[in-house]
């Protein structure tokens, strides 16, 4: 009898058990007019940070694609050691420098955020275009001013979560992949975990050493392409942190010993932006014995 009084109900009891449809629909929309307010804008405001996720994701990729055709461009034969660098907060990752191209090899595995020298030119097109994407930190070595913003640049962007891993090259300049030079104390004094990559170059093809002041990178770049092969090792190595007692200085030493460790390099007691400008006989002695007291407490510690 349930079943047959249902079956003879009117239309109008019927209705009061569907769902109202409108209900459902954004308001000030009704079922007639079903496009009115329901649209591909709406849904993506649902969610901004899927969007803006989502966005980063193709960014890091065409950066790493980008970089890809570089390095097949010049026949590269990379290995790569150690565990792949991941997305944390409080981190930093610092690296010897022989070329602009050291840039390009790590970024090909991992869209890292560098701080670099603002170039002019093509490169600097890419830089304002594409590699701003990815969160790159420019500067002009020129301008004393741009120090300061770029250190607050930098201590922001590695509390950052969601931030690409930042990549740092503290000798400040390309040198010939025989040597290290001083480390440059920034990226020391951030607070946060230094991860080393060591990179060394085999130079059985080509020599992959970038000297600015006697080629352009575009010559530099054309030079490899029309190599048989650029090779090279790149290691991801152990991460480091401030020791009790330690100063950033003599963190920086640690970590450069570390690198030139792996990678075969010599570790020599001068400043890379000797090539720029010639040192006072003064200067060039206190850099010395402070570099020596370094030494001599690292064998101590030994």
């Amino acid at each position: 009898m349930g079943n047959a009084g249902k079956l003879n109900a009117s239309p109008s009891e019927l209705d009061l058990d569907r769902p109202n449809i409108e209900d459902y629909l954004p308001s000030g929309s009704s079922i007639q007019d079903p496009l009115a307010k329901i649209r591909l804008r709406d849904l993506l405001d649902i969610s901004p940070t899927l969007t803006e996720a989502a966005g980063a994701i193709v960014d890091r990729c065409l950066v790493e694609l980008i970089c890809s055709f570089f390095v097949a461009s010049w026949t590269g034969v990379v290995k790569y050691h150690g565990p792949r660098p991941s997305m944390r907060p409080k981190q930093v990752f610092v690296a010897n420098h022989t070329s602009m191209i050291d840039f390009i090899i790590l970024e090909q595995m991992t869209a890292f955020s560098v701080i670099m020298q603002k170039h002019p030119g093509w490169v600097g097109l890419l830089q304002s275009t594409i590699l701003e994407s990815v969160g790159c930190i420019w500067f002009n070595r020129s301008e004393a001013k741009d120090r300061e913003i770029v250190a607050r640049k930098l201590r922001d962007h590695v509390q950052g979560a969601d931030n690409n891993p930042l990549l740092i090259f503290p000798e400040g300049t390309c040198v010939n992949n025989h040597y290290t030079v001083m480390f440059k104390k920034g990226a020391f004094e951030l607070g946060c975990t230094v991860c080393p990559i060591a990179i060394k170059y085999n130079k059985i093809f080509v020599d992959a050493f970038w000297n600015s002041r006697k080629q352009s990178f575009t010559m530099h770049l054309l030079q490899l392409m029309t190599s048989w092969a650029v090779v090279c090792d790149v290691w991801y190595l152990e991460p480091q942190n401030l020791k009790p007692g330690e100063t950033p200085i003599e963190f920086a030493e640690r970590v450069r010993d570390v690198i030139s460790v792996r990678a075969g390099l010599k570790m020599v007691p001068w400043d890379g932006y000797l090539k720029y400008s010639r040192p006072s006989p003064k200067h060039r002695e206190r850099k010395q014995q402070s570099f020596a007291e370094s030494v001599l407490r690292r064998l101590e510690e030994k």
